[in-house]
């Protein structure tokens, strides 16, 4: 506790020295004359409403479009150097998104992220829609912390809101570029906006990459490339909020990937006795990360399809919304589950999902002092998971195939919620907030085994002890304060709680889990100093979990059954603070500089791990919480300079975190991950004519590769810990033109 207060201290200590420089900045500000170099603003809409990213009390991160183009960042793996303590991990058939230790899903059809994304604020739910290309976006918006009162569904840890270009009357406009790039990366792209008359206009947008893999495997064709990933999106816009705005969105993203690795950290031999004599002849593991040997083809496709309408009307100082979507998304995963060049296993997982999200509200507009939001949201989705793992052994008449394990698992949830915030100015500089939220959520669903390796089938479920049927409901709330300590400098306060939905072991024995429940504390302080060409922004928080959700793969009670298993950790505490800075040195040179420390750690949780085989659960109090580093810093600097009719920027960014585990259980031989910095460089020429733009770039320059995940084998191949890595140094130059 005495590390939290001093921690706290800390902040408050900064936010004081930050406003006393305010104090200077503003007498030296009202001086001189307006103009000069001046820090660039994003616009937002963390809180339902646009606001400046400045202006907004909340720890937000914001990236446009053009800076993400120009430092290539084309998914949310990319965010991660420019994101404080946000962690992304591959895992089967999709990603795995923490935000200061929170958000960990398993792979069930009715298990929830902590973290919610969303594809132009349409709530994406299922980890593979996580890996969606990011083309023609106007930016990303990554909101850290609870955001239970406008946000709610699975958002106990924050929000990533992916929003895109919309179409524009303002004239006839387009890009077209293409890139070629390490592991013969090329891809191809542009998009068109067009008007239609006054009142409407169409946008189109498409890309498309090929890309080798980037783990050589000596068997075959390498891994974590791509055949072809196509996402093409079009958009229309009538009308405009004064009268009706209609905006139809169509979204058709196809990722075909080469497949993903079980790449082993060592190998536990188990299974039925013709398999354990098959695995025996397995050859050593190799012990370069980028390098595998695995005989069975293996391939990932995401194929999502996403359609919304949404509408906007202004009837006089309260302005309508509602937007109604609905998305199809079906992955097909094959990967060697063995890892080896020997025909032991095969797993496939094939997904369908289809999701249903509406969202309507009412907020007011001007410039009073009071302000306020109303809305409902309904979501819905129906989840169809089809596992099945062929398996093959060793007897002395020869090699043998066992029974394929097949497993049909059905899963279906529901919410609904209302919502409801005001803002009141109590003076011109002093601002309060209020908000609630109720929400309902059910799940229900089944699961049929259908073959077990000619073992007896495990029960399924619903059966007399597991319903598979449950039900939840949560008041969240949220008190804030907002004070403008000076023109360019906002302290804001607040006191939030959030929810996430309990369930149960759908793919495993049926266990039901509780909801999880976080109370938060916050306090910041945002600041442009000296006629705004410095910037210090400070968040300090203290996470209250309770129930905190955690989800361990592995095997059931009959030590062969394959399953996920999700359990409840009674009380966890998370506390930290983000210091983020950006310095205008002269108008065309600018140095950003940031901070985080966390402390995030279980407090009360008791549990086995399936890495130590049978015994006793262990006391896993004082462990730190999964993907937390304690310690991250980002360091980057930006520089234009005049070269014949052109401009020449210069751009780095380096990002350091302090090592973290990958699992609760923090085994240091498995799953410690070492500290790692990781370095972006890119060099972009714009010619004198404003259109053409070419840019060399090279991403993580140091070559380090480090390990982004842990997924136990199950017991039918012996328990055993293989791993992901991400992506080795990438160079490459990129064209584009503006028209």
């Amino acid at each position: 506790m005495n590390r939290i207060v001093s921690g706290l201290l800390a902040a408050g200590a900064l936010g004081a020295l930050v406003t006393a420089q305010a104090a200077q900045a503003q007498a030296t500000a009202a001086t001189e004359e307006e103009g000069g170099y001046r820090s660039d603003e994003i616009i937002v809409t963390a809180t339902k409403r646009e606001t400046s990213l400045q202006d907004t009390p909340l720890a937000i991160s914001a990236i446009g479009g053009a800076a993400m183009e120009e430092r290539g960042i084309d998914d949310v793996a990319n965010l991660q150097s420019y994101v404080p303590n946000l962690r992304v991990g591959q895992e089967q058939d999709g990603v795995k998104i923490t935000l200061r230790g929170i958000g960990i899903q398993g792979t069930s059809s009715i298990t929830d992220n902590g973290v919610a994304f969303y594809q132009d604020n349409f709530y994406v739910s299922r980890p593979a829609g996580g890996s969606a290309v990011f083309y023609d976006v106007n930016r990303v918006e990554v909101l850290r912390g609870p955001q239970g009162t406008l946000y709610g569904r699975n958002a106990t840890g924050g929000v990533i809101n992916v929003i895109s270009n919309e179409p524009s009357t303002r004239g006839f406009s387009g890009e077209a570029g293409a890139s070629y790039g390490s592991r013969n990366l090329w891809e191809v792209r542009g998009w068109v906006n067009a008007p239609l008359g006054d009142v409407a206009a169409v946008r189109i947008s498409a890309v498309y990459t090929e890309e080798d893999g980037y783990l050589k495997n000596l068997g075959g064709r390498d891994l974590y490339g791509t055949d072809g990933d196509l996402t093409v999106r079009g958009q229309i816009k009538v009308g405009d909020v004064d009268s009706v705005e209609l905006l139809l969105y169509g979204l058709y993203s196809k990722l075909k990937g080469t497949g993903t690795a079980n790449q082993f950290l060592l190998r536990n031999i188990g299974g039925p006795p013709p398999v354990q004599a098959l695995l025996r002849t397995l050859p050593p593991l190799t012990s370069d990360p980028l390098v595998t040997d695995i005989d069975a083809p293996a391939y990932l496709t995401v194929e999502t399809k996403l359609a919304f309408a949404r509408l906007r009307k202004d009837f006089g100082g309260v302005e309508a919304y509602l937007q109604v979507g609905r998305m199809w998304q079906d992955s097909y995963n094959q990967q060697d589950f063995d890892g080896s060049p020997v025909d032991v296993s095969i797993f496939n997982k094939d997904q369908n999902n289809k999701s249903t999200s509406v969202e309507a509200r009412l907020s007011s507009t001007g410039d009073g002092p009071f302000r306020w939001i109303v809305g409902g949201y309904y979501f819905d989705e129906e989840t169809y998971i089809l596992r099945r793992v062929r398996l093959k052994g060793r007897t002395p008449g020869g090699i043998i195939s066992l029974p394929d394990f097949l497993l049909d698992e059905y899963g279906n949830s529901s919410a609904i919620a209302g919502f409801a915030s005001v803002t009141y100015a109590l003076t011109d500089a002093f601002r309060l907030t209020g908000g609630i939220r109720y929400t309902e959520d059910k799940k229900d669903g089944r699961k049929i085994t259908r073959g077990n390796f000619g073992q007896p089938f495990p029960p399924d479920l619903p059966n007399a002890m597991f319903p598979a049927d449950v039900k939840f409901d949560k008041v969240t709330w949220k008190a804030g304060l907002e004070y403008d300590v000076a023109s360019d400098v906002l302290a804001y306060a607040s006191v939030s709680n959030g929810y996430k939905a309990g369930g149960f072991n759908l793919s495993s024995d049926g266990r039901p889990y509780d909801p999880e429940t976080i109370t938060a504390y916050e306090f910041g302080v945002k600041s442009d100093l000296f006629d705004r060409t410095a910037r210090i922004n400070v968040d300090a928080f203290y996470y209250d979990y309770t129930n905190l959700q955690l989800t361990t793969l592995g095997v059931a009670a009959d030590g062969v059954t394959p399953g996920q298993f999700t359990t409840n950790a009674a009380a966890s505490t998370i506390w930290g603070i983000e210091v983020d800075t950006r310095w205008e040195l002269s108008p065309r040179f600018r140095f950003t500089a940031g901070y985080s420390y966390i402390d995030a750690v279980v407090d009360e949780y008791v549990n086995r791990d399936p890495l130590a085989g049978p015994g006793p659960a262990l006391d896993l109090s004082g462990n730190r919480l999964p993907f937390v580093s304690k310690h991250t810093v980002n360091l980057g600097i930006n520089y234009e300079v005049s070269i014949g009719s052109g401009t020449l920027t210069l751009a780095a960014n380096s990002n350091f975190h302090s090592d973290f585990f990958l699992r609760e259980f923090n085994n240091y031989a498995i799953d410690r991950v070492p500290a790692n910095t990781k370095t972006d460089l890119t060099v972009t020429y714009r010619f004198s004519d404003p259109g053409l733009r070419l840019t060399a770039y090279a991403t993580n320059l140091e070559n380090n590769v480090e390990r982004n995940n842990i997924y136990l084998t199950p017991g039918f191949i012996g328990v055993s810990p293989t791993t992901a890595y991400g992506k080795p140094r990438t160079i490459g130059v990129r064209v584009d033109y503006s028209f």
